[in-house]
């Protein structure tokens, strides 16, 4: 029955959350489950996180840093006008540790962890002229949630019948995406330029896994009790970055457009098996053919801030964020603070991430986040460290967590 129905036509993935930054239609011509949809959209934007995290202490203010970024990999991810405050040569490398938990191929629960190298650059700078190139790395995430009751209908098998589980799983691996970014800044007098040309190629692949774990939810729904899905999707192009830094003395004003312009071509595919509570239960399987999409504009991201520095004592940055979805509206605030416990030795930090606005077609998804950081400073090379403090919690009972920590050379 389910192999007739998808002879007829296509339809897109199945999408749990995320919102949506350029959707394409995809139109099912064959017959649908009653009370679902014809059409759907592919969530492109589910696969874009495409901040690498900078460095762990723009990380640990929170990504409070546009008109802060005075380190390598803070300016080149939050204002690249940034690079005229570096040292004449500076070398820095950023690392991700996270703990992932997922159900396996078999449907076991496994957890494991990964150092993932999300930044790594070199810059140089001849008076008011810098010049840096890196490589980025977008952060991969990974999420596990065991529900006290089986939950049906939020996911959706290619022709529209809802799935039914209990455990879930969803994780996305961003290892074979690479951005290489040459960064230009230059300063003149007290207001710096600069801008970023990041070159995009690679795949992102998702994999998302859903079963019936216990006996009694088993024998509810039949054999419906497991679904696989693995998307890939490879982008290949380029975007551009632009940013301004005015300094004024113990106030900071500082501005930035990413990727405000630039062209990424899109291919993707999608393989997806169950066993269908219909019929003879038997495992069935679906492989997509090659969708194509080009993308002209890719999530405009536009930010300003503010920022107070107290000599080597303090720093305050606030930062406004607008990020342009096509199906979802999206504003944010971000504070930092910055410590020196120690002058010139030891840093303290924290921030927080708040949405002011994030509805995803028509649903509120606004949240906080709170972050924590340090910073170790011992004559050419600074060592910075950062978590969240909800992964921080999260960790310590057994789940997924994750912390960055950078190490920047200067000369």
């Amino acid at each position: 029955m389910k192999k007739a129905i998808l002879a007829a036509g296509l339809i897109c993935s199945i999408f749990l959350s995320g919102s949506s930054a350029f959707a394409t239609d995809f139109y099912w011509g064959g017959g649908a489950h009653p009370g679902t949809l014809v059409t759907k959209k592919l969530n492109v934007d589910a696969y874009l996180p495409w901040s690498s995290g900078g460095s762990a202490k723009a990380m640990g203010m929170g990504g409070a840093f546009t008109a802060v970024a005075n380190d390598l990999g803070g300016a080149v991810e939050y204002n690249p006008a940034g690079l005229t405050q570096l040292s004449h040569i500076t070398v820095s490398a950023l690392a991700i540790a996270r703990r992932n938990t997922e159900i396996n191929a078999t449907g076991k629960k496994t957890s494991k962890w990964d150092i993932v190298p999300t930044q790594a650059g070199a810059a140089l700078r001849v008076g008011p002229l810098a010049v840096a190139l890196s490589r980025k790395q977008p952060e991969g995430s990974a999420a596990y949630k065991k529900f006290s009751r089986v939950q049906s209908g939020s996911i959706r098998a290619p022709d529209g019948y809802p799935m039914s589980y209990d455990t879930y799983s969803d994780t996305l691996d961003t290892s074979k995406l690479d951005t290489i970014v040459l960064t230009g800044a230059i300063k003149l007098s007290r207001l710096s330029l600069g801008a970023n040309y990041n070159r995009i190629k690679g795949d992102i692949i998702r994999k998302q896994r859903g079963r019936i774990s216990t006996q009694e939810a088993t024998w509810y729904t039949g054999s419906n009790n497991r679904f696989d899905t693995t998307e890939k999707v490879n982008f290949e192009g380029y975007t551009m970055d632009a940013g301004a830094l005015m300094n004024m003395g113990p106030l900071r004003l500082g501005v930035a457009a990413k990727n405000f312009k630039g062209n990424v071509d899109l291919k993707r595919n999608i393989n997806w098996q169950d066993n269908f509570a219909m019929g003879n239960g038997n495992t069935w399987n679906w492989v997509s053919p090659t969708l194509k999409e080009n993308i002209t504009k890719f999530a405009p991201t536009y930010t300003a801030g503010a920022a107070l520095v107290f000599g080597k004592i303090l720093t305050l940055d606030a930062d406004y964020i607008s990020i342009k979805l096509q199906d979802s509206k999206k504003t944010q605030a971000r504070l930092g603070a910055e410590l020196a416990v120690i002058p010139g030795f030891l840093f303290a930090r924290g921030g927080v991430k708040a949405d002011l606005k994030n509805k995803i077609e028509g649903l509120d998804n606004k949240t906080n986040e709170y972050f924590i950081g340090a910073g170790l400073k011992m004559l050419v090379l600074t060592v910075d460290a950062s978590a969240s403090l909800a992964q921080a919690k999260a960790g310590s009972a057994g789940d997924n967590m994750s912390g960055g920590i950078s190490a920047t050379l200067k000369f």
